[in-house]
């Protein structure tokens, strides 16, 4: 029998005829769409195309190589992969190393090229926790055995939402309960733990919307006790929220600027206070069960507290008595706990950055955004919908063009958009099917795959497709708030490009694997 070693020969993977040549045509077919919808954005848009064919040119080489690489060996040697992607990671947040661009510290640049460790993270973090499920298979429907898969997740999470990048930090958590799921961890343990994971996110959000959309009514109300106070919200904005809580912030901007004005202003004791009391009075005038519920921390450590008697004593009773209902209403309680008690932590713990929380807003309410993110979700819209049917064709679409163009961000976030406007309701559905072809394979490849790991493998890099493909163009229709998190294999973007590219590979050598006896 012919031995496999890191590259296979040619009656093995080296037998390119047996590639899965669909998946290829999937992956070339969404990048060249991206390449045209690059070009017909103007000037500016034909020089990103170019550089999109370069890195595309590169892609493919590292994509032809992974598939003639065992995946085997990337298993042997996934705690190094995994090691030196959250060593990359680390490097971001280092000053002189890591190059800060648009307030996010997620780049490292040599010889003047840089690239997102984020993006090549993903990979070595799917590498890295299939070979610890494939290691614990017999015992990854209990419990215990799920904490570290989350230690393994919550360390570039972490460093990630530290740059900050919150929208690539969150995509690894769906990939993460993908992954448990196709291990074989207990569905009922998944479904408590995404009832923990969505109660952390969405509340802290739920309580930033609530105080965000307020501000209008404070003003109203400020302005008829104290009308310099009033105008100094008016101008902070959204940002009044910032300052009230954070005063020593005030010290960092001008104090020349209006907006150092009303920082300054809103800071002064008498006018904290008086702002406190409007708040209050426009709470009472605008009643919300949820917000007044959640934000009431007595009432939630009451919860808690109550929630972990109960589950103490039914799991001591189940225990003596082996009653199905005790084990049952010991779950609910441990899920509310851990819900409310992770959300308490996470809320005293994490401050949100203003634009983090605004973008978040203006997807619930981009009317009270007339610029910013809610700026871009309406205008994203229009884009998509002036192309109707048969699109407005290549290089005649006119919102992406000039200096300040119509649809800001277009060639990363919104290039999807661009495809609707420039090739009509058809581009954007050819778009679609092909991102979803590629995404269909992986999953054919995963479910075909020899062995665990490979199926583990092939299904936790498909799904990064996956999240990608669904978030972004549901930020493009305003289905979800703006992310930052790039269409795979069409948005201009070389981290994202190659390391598409490479996930593809690694699928493809996992369906290559299939035809030899290794």
């Amino acid at each position: 029998m012919e031995q496999a070693g890191l590259f296979a020969r040619k009656k093995g993977v080296m037998n390119i005829s047996r590639l899965d040549w669909v998946s290829v045509f999937f992956a070339i077919s969404a990048s060249v769409m991206g390449i045209f919808a690059l070009y017909g954005g103007g000037e500016y848009g034909q020089s990103l195309a170019v550089k999109k064919m370069l890195w595309l040119t590169l892609g493919l080489i590292l994509m032809l190589f992974l598939s003639q690489v065992n995946y085997q060996i990337l298993g042997s040697y996934s705690t190094i992969i995994y090691g030196a992607a959250l060593l990359l990671l680390i490097f971001t947040l280092v000053p002189f190393i890591g190059a800060k661009i648009k307030g996010a510290r997620s780049w490292i640049r040599f010889f003047g090229i840089g690239f997102q460790p984020t993006e090549f993270a993903k990979i070595a973090f799917v590498i890295f926790l299939s070979k610890y499920l494939v290691l614990k298979e017999t015992e990854i429907d209990k419990l215990k055995e799920l904490i570290l898969p989350f230690l393994i997740t919550a360390a570039p999470v972490l460093l990630i939402a530290l740059q900050p990048d919150l929208g690539s930090a969150i995509i690894f958590l769906p990939i993460l309960f993908i992954m448990l799921f196709i291990g074989g961890a207990n569905v009922s343990v998944i479904i408590g733990l995404l009832l923990i994971g969505f109660s952390v996110l969405f509340i802290p959000m739920f309580l930033e919307y609530h105080k965000y959309i307020l501000v209008s009514d404070i003003v109203s109300y400020l302005k008829k006790v104290d009308y310099k106070l009033a105008d100094a919200v008016r101008i902070l904005n959204f940002e009044v929220w910032h300052y009230v809580e954070n005063p020593s912030l005030v010290s960092e901007i001008k104090s020349t600027s209006a907006v150092g004005w009303s920082a300054k202003t809103i800071i002064q004791p008498e006018n904290l206070a008086l702002f406190g009391q409007a708040v209050e009075e426009v709470k009472k005038n605008n009643p919300s069960f949820f917000r007044d519920f959640f934000s009431n921390n007595i009432t939630i450590l009451i919860i808690i507290g109550s929630t972990a008697i109960i589950y103490g004593a039914c799991y001591f009773l189940n225990y003596l008595s082996r009653t199905k209902w005790l084990k049952s209403i010991s779950t609910i309680s441990l899920i509310i706990f851990l819900s409310l008690s992770s959300t308490l932590i996470f809320r005293q713990a994490m401050s949100f950055k203003p634009h983090q929380v605004i973008r978040i807003v203006s997807f619930a309410n981009p009317d009270k955004f007339p610029k910013g993110a809610g700026y871009q979700l309406r205008h994203s819209l229009i884009t998509i919908g002036s192309g109707q049917i048969w699109g407005k064709g290549l290089l005649q679409g006119d919102m992406t063009r000039g200096d300040t163009p119509y649809l800001p961000e277009w060639y990363n976030d919104f290039v999807f958009s661009v495809i609707g406007e420039q090739f009509g309701f058809w581009g954007a559905a050819l778009t679609i099917l092909l991102l979803f072809g590629l995404v269909l394979r992986g999953v054919t490849i995963a479910l075909q795959s020899k062995d665990d790991y490979g199926a583990l493998l092939a299904g936790g890099l498909t799904s990064i497709f996956f999240f990608h493909i669904i978030i972004n163009i549901g930020i493009a229709m305003g289905l979800f708030p703006v992310t930052g998190i790039p269409l795979v294999f069409i948005s201009y973007g070389g981290s994202n490009m190659v390391a598409s590219f490479a996930a593809l590979g690694i699928i493809l050598n996992i369906s290559l694997r299939r035809f030899i006896n290794v």
